[in-house]
């Protein structure tokens, strides 16, 4: 019966063949079966063991250890269906670039990316590529993008000028900024070596970007010189580029402290460098423009009188020069005046085409004076003005103390030109016109003011160029009407434009000394009582306002004022009444800082002799409601604040007081003194 080979094989087959099916976890089979899965894993293998594997089981081998899985082979057998599902109904490279730029549009670059990579096999996608190295290039992703730029090359995908201009835009709004130059120039310089694609105007722009916003300023110049009068044509954007970035050179942050001595004069030296510099750059601007080789618009103006406000008066003086010459707005007052009242006859949002048919002759311009050969004050091909150019105006005016033109300039650029200014606009108008104290200016404006443009700072400007104006007999007026329309205009009034206002009723008392003079100080002194009485009666109601701000139950005003806590009764004393004092903190110092000022008042027509006795008993009611509140104020800061100490409030005090050293004694004029004009008075 074992003389036979193969008889006796068969048998032991089938021997080993029944042990596995009743047996499956034999001591012969132990050690061939080296594996690092579970118990059950294991069995199962044992159950599904091939032929191949029982023999080298019966020899003793070693079974070959299972190569792993990918970790997620499931979710990638998916993507890979769901993609190749969509390419199904996705014929035109159109629709396949849409879908890729949706799919990106939700995050999912895995996805997009493997529909590219299947629909570069036999189609050209080279608008899919280029969303897939834009998404790189937004996420700050630069050495994955120009990976997938060379990938796309090997695959065939030949890159558009639309690749380039996404690749340096990308570079430029990148946070390395010198790998993004290095990058950006090599590119560059590929793009001149090669024949298919050649860098346009775009693509010059671009570079010069990628340049800019890394400082790299050498290497900007160098990119300038490829520019040609063809392909690469230097156009506004161009200047505009190269004049911003000399500029921001310049700039200091503003919350370091200015330089001084020898960096101060090494910065006056590099400004001074920079506005030559600039001006033989706009020498070349204005030749091209003269030749009709480049139209020159208002950013590119607003760029070189940016520079020019960046350098002594003279300069300063030229962004007036710049905008008659390139915009076509005159200097001299009569003809702005002028420019305006033609701006009556012909409202320039008003359009022609939908006027009526007799009134049009009525509304058209009027010949310019001079004759035949006079020249009209704008043309086509002056650059149209904006926001940006009347923000350098203004700040050019105030810088060369040409503050009586403000409101000249103002009118010709909102009605002659139909600007809407904006909130940037209006500030600047503030700043100038306190700049020349001219309260009655700002007072004017401030009622015309879009309410959404205001806020605490709007105000604050505008009360300070009311206390600059000291010395006008209307500047305590004008200031009434500043504090009107903050009531009316802001949800919760300012504290801090409360406590200059009163400052302004301390400081206006020009009226008051000629009447000294005349021999009557009794009636001067009375009259200078009865416009702190009008202060006071005017900031009693806002005053209440806000105190009661910081009152959730929201009592009465009289009860707020006479010193009820901020902090409910509940929750004073607890980590919820230390948050709530700590919420509020700068806020109810602002008030409290109002309210000692008020009782300063209060005391002076009190004990001042200032006020007739009727008057002073009215007074004293509100006076003492005001000290309780003040007192209240500094029990809960010692209460809630374990580190402030009646020392550090002898300290603010102190710097209150050097705030406003400039500001003389109330009581100057009546002792005969001559008063001179203050060196500074603005309190913000």
């Amino acid at each position: 019966m074992f003389t036979c080979r193969a008889c006796t094989r068969r048998l032991l087959t089938a021997v080993v063949d029944h042990a596995l099916s009743a047996e499956p976890t034999h001591n012969a089979l132990r050690r061939s079966i080296v594996s690092t899965t579970t118990a059950q894993q294991t069995r199962g293998y044992a159950v599904a063991a091939s032929a191949p594997a029982v023999e080298r089981a019966i020899r003793g081998e070693d079974e070959p250890a299972e190569e792993p899985s990918p970790p997620n082979s499931k979710d990638a057998k998916a993507l890979e269906w769901s993609v190749n599902k969509q390419l199904e109904y996705l014929s035109d490279p159109f629709h396949i670039a849409n879908q890729v730029q949706a799919i990106l549009n939700k995050d999912r670059f895995d996805e997009a990316k493997m529909m590219v990579l299947k629909a570069s096999k036999g189609k050209n996608v080279a608008v899919s590529w280029n969303h897939l190295i834009d998404y790189e290039m937004r996420h700050q992703k630069l050495h994955s993008a120009m990976k997938l730029f060379n990938e796309m090359k090997k695959r065939a995908q030949m890159p558009t000028a639309q690749t380039y201009t996404i690749i340096f835009r990308g570079c430029a709004q990148s946070d390395h900024k010198k790998l993004a130059v290095a990058e950006a120039v090599k590119l560059y310089n590929n793009m001149l070596k090669g024949d298919r694609i050649k860098p346009n105007t775009q693509h010059f722009n671009s570079l010069l970007q990628v340049c800019a916003r890394a400082g790299d300023i050498e290497t900007m110049f160098t990119i300038v010189q490829s520019s040609n009068r063809t392909l690469r044509a230097p156009d506004a954007f161009t200047y505009t580029t190269i004049l911003n970035a000399l500029r921001a050179k310049l700039e200091v942050d503003p919350r370091k402290q200015r330089p001084k001595g020898e960096k101060e004069r090494e910065l006056q030296e590099a400004t001074g460098q920079t506005i030559q510099r600039a001006k033989a750059i706009w020498e070349e601007v204005l030749a091209k423009w003269r030749a009709a080789d480049l139209v020159i618009d208002e950013q590119l103006v607003c760029a070189m009188a940016r520079i020019l406000l960046l350098g002594p008066s003279v300069d300063n003086k030229a962004v007036l020069a710049l905008v008659e010459q390139t915009m076509g707005i005159p200097r001299g007052e009569e003809e702005l005046v002028k420019m305006v009242r033609e701006a009556h006859l012909v409202p320039p949002e008003v359009d022609a085409r939908q006027r009526p048919f007799k009134s049009r002759m009525a509304l058209q311009p009027r010949k310019p004076a001079g004759g035949k050969g006079a020249k009209p004050l704008t043309s086509t091909l002056h650059a149209k003005p904006g926001n940006n150019t009347l923000s350098a105006v203004l700040t050019a005016l105030q810088q060369t103390a040409k503050t009586s033109l403000v409101p000249r300039y103002w009118d010709v650029f909102t009605r002659r030109f139909g600007v809407s200014p904006d909130a940037l606009n209006w500030h600047h108008l503030m700043r100038s016109l306190r700049y020349g104290h001219n309260s009655s200016k700002v007072a004017e404006y401030l009622w015309i003011m879009p309410k959404a443009f205001m806020s605490g700072a709007t105000f604050r400007i505008a009360m300070n160029a009311c206390l600059r104006d000291n010395l006008n007999q209307h500047a305590f007026h004008n200031g009434s009407q500043v504090l009107d329309v903050m009531l009316t205009s802001l949800r919760a009034p300012d504290a801090h434009v409360m406590r200059i206002y009163l400052q302004l009723a301390h400081a206006v008392k020009r009226p008051f000394e000629d009447m000294a003079k005349k021999g009557d100080p009794q009636a001067a002194k009375l009259a200078f009582g009865k416009q702190l009485e009008t202060a006071l009666a005017n900031l009693w109601e806002p005053y209440c306002m806000a105190t009661k701000q910081f009152t959730p139950l929201a009592p009465a005003p009289a009860a707020a004022a006479a010193g009820a806590s901020s902090i409910p009764a509940k929750t004073a004393g607890s980590d919820v009444g230390r948050e709530m004092w700590k919420l509020h903190a700068t806020a109810r110092g602002e008030i409290a800082a109002l309210a000692r000022k008020m009782i300063a008042a209060y005391d002076r027509l009190i004990f001042g002799d200032l006020a007739t006795a009727d008057t002073i008993a009215k007074l004293k009611p509100r006076r003492n409601q005001i000290n309780a509140f003040v007192v209240k104020y500094f029990e809960d800061r010692e209460k809630y604040e374990p580190a402030w100490s009646f020392k550090r409030m002898q300290e603010e005090k102190k710097r209150e007081e050097e705030m406003e050293n400039n500001d003389e004694d109330d009581h100057e004029f009546l002792e005969g003194t001559p008063r001179t004009r203050p060196q500074q008075l603005d309190a913000w």
